[in-house]
């Protein structure tokens, strides 16, 4: 096409030649009609991007062609420059009101002729990217706007939702605290009593119990109804920390004995009872604990870990809470609970149990949960070690890594968590050794390929406790 597509309209075959050599020594390609007739066909068919058109002709006048070109929507964009002999202010003017957008007298001046071609053909392309970019905008404004009206309606849906939600907790937390006063005293399946309650979670209560033909204490977990976790996918969840605890064998891992449903449909766990009190019992409001004895708590607890990501097992939710001292016969022992969101993973999964809690919601507690579990994309157990370390955070400090607003909902805490950076151990606590700074920073790095393992922060968190302040 050359530097652009003109066409030449003129019944003199003279000045048709002359313009014709013009333009096409500068590169453009050029289109020539001797009339005004021949030339609204020819253009109407195939547009140019620019006409050059004569005033005195025959048939069919310039001034007739401009505007018979201005009525069409296809042809009243393309300028068209007026050429002619005549040279008076009434000539101009006139070329101007009918659409021209320029005026070149004869004789031709080729430098001329040129540079109002050039820019006119400049700004027609201009004007043109310009509405090509407009429509662009208004269809992207149109899409925006499509979407935020979806987003307006599935917001609306979703507090909704929510607030049914909150009433339905509401009426099963009456139900549940009722059921719990009552459930004491309770035989399931004529073997457990359940003799009082002892604690609660988000999945279920716990009773200390006995153990009918044994004569021995033990504790049961019972299966909180609640929404969301009053389905068949539930009771899966519930049966797999069964599953998921069975399959350890570690001292500092609570022992699971016992699964099943009773008659009157109680979901159960049986459990060893464990005597003492939970990490977060032991923190409390900003607790602050010596590094040595966050090691006797913590290396236990990645121990146990290791073993349990070594069966194909992710705990997904350690915190205070999941850390339970239990006073022994011999001593403390630190325990790992509720494996009731453990995920089974490689080649130990248990096919039925992996869409359990792939459901969008976030079961585990987001200010303790790693990055890759916050973005959904695939995790091991070093998602555990990214836990450990934000709990041996808080244990060193009496503060959470990212300083996050009370009250915040999981969505904003998980956004903040992906974000930023937490605040540096000795920023907060400047006593803290560099060596357990290091132990930190391996155990929290966001790329998971960089972090240690259970194994490793075990190892890691003895030999930086053992070293002798400086």
């Amino acid at each position: 096409m050359g530097k652009g597509d003109i066409f030449l309209v003129d019944d003199n075959p003279n000045n048709l030649t002359l313009l014709f050599g013009i333009l096409r020594d500068a590169d453009y390609q050029v289109r020539v009609a001797n009339s005004g007739k021949r030339a609204l066909d020819t253009i109407r068919s195939y547009p140019p991007e620019l006409v050059m058109l004569d005033i005195q002709m025959p048939d069919m006048d310039g001034y007739e062609v401009c505007e018979e070109l201005k009525k069409s929507p296809e042809t009243r964009d393309i300028p068209v420059i007026f050429i002619s002999a005549l040279d008076g202010v009434f000539d101009k003017v006139r070329a101007f009101q009918t659409g021209g957008i320029d005026y070149v007298t004869k004789p031709f001046q080729a430098g001329e002729v040129l540079v109002r071609v050039e820019t006119q053909l400049n700004i027609f392309r201009m004007r043109r990217e310009l509405e090509r970019n407009q429509e662009l905008l208004e269809s992207k404004q149109r899409a925006l706007e499509s979407v935020n009206r979806e987003l307006a309606t599935r917001n609306e849906d979703l507090v909704k939702a929510n607030e049914e939600f909150r009433r339905a907790q509401a009426r099963t937390n009456i139900v549940f605290s009722a059921l719990s006063e009552a459930l004491p005293g309770t035989v399931l399946d004529d073997k457990y009593r359940l003799d009082e309650m002892i604690g609660s979670g988000g999945f279920g209560a716990v009773y200390r119990a006995r153990h009918l033909a044994l004569d021995k204490h033990i504790a049961v977990k019972v299966l909180r109804p609640s929404p969301g976790n009053d389905s068949p996918e539930a009771l899966s969840r519930f049966r797999q920390e069964a599953v998921s605890a069975t399959r350890l064998n570690h001292p500092n891992a609570v022992a699971v004995l016992d699964f099943g449903i009773s008659s009157a449909g109680i979901a159960y766990l049986v459990m060893e009872l464990l005597v003492g009190r939970t990490l977060k019992d032991v923190l409390g409001d900003g607790e602050v604990l010596p590094i040595e004895r966050c090691a006797s708590i913590l290396v236990p607890v990645a121990e146990a870990l290791a073993e349990a990501h070594a069966a194909g097992i992710v705990h997904r939710d350690i915190k205070p809470d999941n850390i339970f001292l239990h006073a022994g016969e011999s001593g403390e022992v630190v325990k790992v609970l509720d494996f009731g969101i453990a995920k089974l993973v490689g080649k130990h999964a248990v096919p039925e149990a992996q869409g359990i809690t792939e459901t969008g919601v976030i079961l585990g507690t987001p200010d303790y949960m790693s990055p890759e579990r916050l973005t959904g994309d695939p995790y091991d157990g070093r998602t555990d070690v990214y836990s450990i370390g934000v709990l041996l955070y808080r244990m060193l400090s009496g503060q959470l890594p990212h300083q996050i607003d009370k009250g915040a909902s999981p969505y904003v805490v998980a956004l903040k968590l992906m974000t930023a950076e937490p605040r540096p151990i000795r920023e907060v606590a400047p006593s803290i050794p560099e060596a357990v700074e290091h132990v930190l920073r391996h155990a929290m790095a966001k790329n998971p390929e960089e972090r240690a393992s259970a194994s490793d922060f075990a190892r890691e968190l003895a030999a930086a406790a053992a070293r002798p302040a400086p």
